[in-house]
């Protein structure tokens, strides 16, 4: 049975608001001050007050001034501004930039952008651990190199990277330093003066703010300017133009004074439940934490599971909130980079799961979580046993099978026959959902029809009621040659 109502692990993803937030953003909205906060007039002038007291509670947060605070909708935008803006206004010194493998999209397609206007963008590949180091940093950077731009914590297993260590060798070379800190503004202490960090790109949400506030904060004692991205009345000195939602920035300044007093607690309970969270899980056997070994941010535990694929474990936590965190593509066919530096299979990575916990988790959701996975993963893991399904008894037994266990698309179809009908029949996936309604399916019309089962006619059923997605046809081509070879007499 699910829980009652949903259990939400996926703080990474995006945390619920905080009550105290969403009140403070109430008031805004319904008392005002309504008026454009770069008005001259009275209610002009007091919605700048908040704008201006929302931007010192950010500043602080990173161990700057109000004044070196550039609000965005976010931190894609604020990473989009600070990487192109940044390299843009610098590549008269020089047109090289450096980035990571396993950095948000945000991030590396931003350098991707720069790259298709002439610069030349290293890529740094994490270390067994998932940890872009000091010293690949360093081997790196070149005479010409004008940006480094990496994330703090990662977003898919959250190893925590050495920030100040890459402040420090980019100030050595003349470089400026991006941080992304999506993940890590809030959770771990950040002093951009102290760290070396140039720029820094967060967002309100992944601290339990409202959705569509960020903030890219630029550390003026060593950045003069960066370019704007596009251009409008002159807001935030016209580097991000445009009115300011005086609610969003007001709840982005609450989220960062709430997180910044709470962080050392927080960060000591968070982190508590998340080993409580890990001990839970590992009792189901055959699951590998990821990142382990290196210094993990709080809230976020990825484990990639052995012998089930991805998508079934996903449908089999019913009533829990989580993320896929694979990142990886069946068209690709290959896993995402950090789960490639980790040494991850195409099905172990396939099988990746990211859990969350954060400011509103509690021990009993960890304990009702954990008890719902291990018994997911041991019920999947039965569907899915290399042992015949099917054993001694009367008649003779067929089977056929289709797809790979090594990928995620293994089906196998058995039969007990009496002449031509099939008197007992039972089926084996390690696949997706869809190919497990498939076998279902494939079993119960052998059941019912035995050797005069049309395969074809069979097959255009099954197209037409479970209606799959392009992607996922090659999977019923799966089930329906598994199906014949069963038919056919298999191995009997």
């Amino acid at each position: 049975m699910p829980p009652a109502a949903p259990i939400y692990m996926d703080y990474a993803a995006s945390a619920p608001v905080d009550p105290r937030v969403a009140e403070g953003m109430s008031v805004l909205l319904a008392a005002g001050p309504h008026a454009n906060p770069s008005a001259q007039h009275a209610g002009g002038i007091e919605a700048g007050k908040l704008i201006a007291e929302s931007a010192a509670q950010v500043g602080a947060l990173v161990g700057l001034s109000g004044e070196e605070v550039i609000f965005t909708s976010g931190a894609t935008e604020s990473i989009g501004l600070g990487v192109i803006g940044a390299a843009r206004y610098r590549s008269r010194h020089g047109r090289h930039v450096i980035t990571g493998l396993s950095e948000h999209p945000a991030g590396l397609k931003s350098c991707m952008a720069l790259r298709n206007e002439g610069f030349d963008v290293t890529c740094l590949e994490p270390d067994s651990r998932g940890v872009v180091t000091g010293e690949a940093l360093r081997s790196a950077l070149r005479p010409d190199t004008v940006l480094v731009s990496l994330m703090h914590v990662n977003n898919e297993i959250g190893v925590v990277q050495d920030v100040a260590e890459f402040g420090s060798l980019c100030a050595e070379h003349g470089a400026w330093l991006h941080v992304d800190a999506a993940q890590s503004a809030g959770k771990l202490p950040l002093d951009m003066r102290r760290q070396r960090i140039d720029l820094l790109s967060l967002t309100a949400h992944k601290i339990c703010g409202p959705k569509g506030a960020g903030a890219l904060c630029i550390n003026r004692e060593r950045i003069p300017r960066i370019e704007p991205l596009f251009f409008g009345g002159g807001q935030q000195r016209s580097l991000r133009p445009g009115t300011l939602p005086t609610h969003q920035v007001a709840g982005l300044g609450t989220a960062c004074e709430i997180a910044g007093k709470a962080m050392e607690s927080e960060g000591l309970r968070v982190g508590a439940l998340r080993e409580r969270l890990w001990r839970g899980l590992s009792k189901a056997g055959g699951v590998v934490r990821n990142g382990a070994g290196a210094e993990l941010a709080p809230g976020i535990l990825s484990v990639s599971v052995e012998d089930v694929e991805g998508s079934s474990l996903a449908n089999a936590l019913e009533g829990v909130v989580f993320s896929l965190g694979s990142a990886c593509s069946r068209a690709q066919d290959e896993p995402s980079a950090i789960l490639r530096c980790l040494g991850r299979s195409l099905l172990l990575a396939g099988s990746t799961i990211r859990f969350s916990v954060g400011r509103f988790s509690t021990e009993r959701e960890v304990d009702q979580v954990s008890a719902i996975f291990e018994r997911a993963v041991a019920g999947l893991r039965a569907l899915s046993d290399e042992r015949p399904a099917l054993g001694d008894g009367p008649g003779y037994v067929t089977r056929g099978e289709a797809g790979r266990r090594n990928v995620g698309d293994w089906i196998r179809l058995e039969a007990r026959w009496d002449r031509n009908e099939a008197i007992e029949t039972a089926f084996r996936v390690l696949g997706p959902p869809i190919l497990a309604a498939a076998a279902r399916d494939g079993a119960t019309a052998l059941k019912s029809a035995g050797r005069q089962l049309a395969v074809d006619e069979w097959n255009k059923r099954l197209n037409d009621d479970l209606k799959p997605p392009p992607e996922a046809r090659s999977l019923l081509l799966r089930a329906r040659d598994a199906l014949q070879a069963c038919l056919r007499g298999g191995d009997n």
